[in-house]
């Protein structure tokens, strides 16, 4: 047992780093043979990873709105199983569900959604498919075979969920005669998680016909252009008969109530303006939407219209377009985030500490507000209050590298060395580089200056953890 274990983190710990990951929902598994203890330390083997295959998104608001969605999701799973709900900045349509109830959505996906309800149910089929499981249940189903062989199933259908040609022969090789039975097992949980994803939309007050409408969207996109040209799918295999039986299952649940999707639109557009080549072409873009859209959407283009702005250094104009939004919705939280960013970028930190000061009052663990105020507090050499506001903020974000970064820079400017070397340890750790995590650790031991202390006793028993962790793999 511990060695077929170990074999499947070396198998995750050890991917290429400079490849795409886009690990693919295939099963689950006994308690017996995986223990929830053993998905979540390999969920975070995953994880750090991840973060140093993928581009993933580290703006705090998009973070905090994923993270959100899925919240509002998994308060319905009742599940005991941790979520952790992430943004990878990719174009691609894809979305994947990995072990330790780690959620990865690309940008691509979000985008490509034209509705709240329609993005909320990809992200409650990726909770269906941890809820029930389904990646245990696939180590399970290939216990019968030797280990390698069990770990050379993963490691294919994960770069075969990249296109390779030569992962997807390889494939073809390891699967043999079992293909058509693991087609079948794949096909199963696809209809298992689209039940009870469905349940979850329903229960959170999504509209469940957005489940059947994108699914609709992507089957027809795929069979005009290419049968393989939506990465989701090939991870996801979609038939015409999937589509119907979730349009029926849909139907047979009420209406939705309305509510307000506006901070499912700003996330899209603040996506859309992130990822534009070109500033100009985005103002022109916003500027003629602001013209012809009607009254109930002005408000949406009016803030793409200022980030483009903002991105372009038109920082006065920018402010100028904020203000007017702010005016007419000054709850709206998005907006005085993107003041306080748009001063901060221009320079004039005390406004921007204003408006984060100011709005933390209301919302005090608001992610980007913090985030952006912590950064603000360095620059303007306070870093004794940004580490005050970091530590605390980590408590609620311990698996955020950024807020360990930003940590570091706070204790190196108030010269406390071996913190800062800690907080470096962690994004490194967090980041896939633990053999750098290790040797700062190393560093902030070398400089305290005594060995019996609560501090070198508490970094070395970090150290001990990491080293640890790195023998699993030998």
């Amino acid at each position: 047992m511990q060695y077929r274990f170990a074999t499947l983190l070396l198998l995750l710990f050890y991917l290429p780093v400079t490849q795409a990951i886009e690990l693919p929902d295939i099963g689950d598994t006994s308690e017996s043979f995986l223990s929830l203890s053993e998905d979540q330390q390999l969920g975070a083997a995953f994880m750090r990873n991840l973060r140093g295959a993928l581009n993933i998104v580290n703006d705090p608001e998009i973070e905090s709105y994923i993270i959100s969605l899925g919240k509002r999701l998994t308060t319905n799973s009742n599940s005991q199983q941790q979520f952790h709900f992430f943004v990878i900045n990719d174009s691609n349509i894809n979305a994947f569900a990995g072990p330790g109830g780690h959620i990865g959505i690309n940008t691509g996906l979000i985008m490509t959604s034209e509705t709240e309800s329609e993005l909320a149910s990809v992200v409650a089929h990726e909770i269906a498919h941890v809820t029930q499981r389904h990646l245990a249940r696939a180590f399970e189903a290939a216990q019968e075979s030797s280990v390698p062989t069990a770990a050379a199933i993963i490691a294919a259908i994960i770069l075969a969920s990249q296109g390779s040609e030569m992962a997807t022969a390889a494939l073809a090789t390891v699967l043999a005669s079992s293909t058509q039975t693991r087609i079948n097992f794949t096909r199963q949980n696809e209809k298992e998680a689209d039940r009870i994803g469905m349940l979850l939309l329903a229960s959170s007050n999504f509209d469940p016909q957005g489940m059947p409408a994108f699914f609709e969207r992507l089957y027809r996109h795929n069979k005009s252009y290419d049968n393989q040209s939506i990465e989701f799918l090939r991870t996801h295999p979609l038939t015409l008969s999937r589509v119907s039986d979730t349009r029926n299952r849909a139907a047979q649940y009420p209406l939705a109530m309305q509510y307000d999707q506006t901070n499912y639109y700003l996330i899209k557009t603040k996506i859309e303006v992130l990822n534009s080549h070109d500033n100009k072409i985005s103002i022109t873009h916003f500027k003629r939407l602001l013209e012809t859209k009607p009254s109930q959407q002005q408000n949406i283009v009016r803030y793409g219209y200022a980030l483009s702005l903002a991105r372009a250094n038109q920082f006065q104009q920018a402010m100028k377009q904020i203000k007017m939004l702010i005016e007419q919705e000054p709850e709206r939280i998005n907006y005085q985030v993107a003041a306080a960013n748009i001063a901060y970028t221009a320079g004039d930190l005390s406004r921007a500490a204003m408006i984060c000061k100011e709005y933390l009052k209301t919302y005090p663990h608001h992610h980007a507000l913090s985030s952006l105020y912590s950064r603000i507090l360095i620059k303007q050499g306070n870093a004794k209050e940004s580490s005050a506001l970091l530590y605390e903020h980590l408590r609620r974000h311990p698996l955020n590298p950024s807020l360990y970064r930003l940590l570091a820079q706070a204790e190196h400017q108030n010269n406390n060395l071996p913190a800062s070397h800690e907080a470096l340890a962690e994004y490194y750790y967090l980041t896939g580089l633990p053999h750098s995590g290790i040797e700062q650790l190393k560093l902030a031991l070398n400089l305290l200056k005594t060995e019996n202390t609560a501090a070198t006793a508490k970094i070395k028993y970090r150290k001990t953890q990491m080293e640890e962790a790195l023998q699993e793999f030998k």
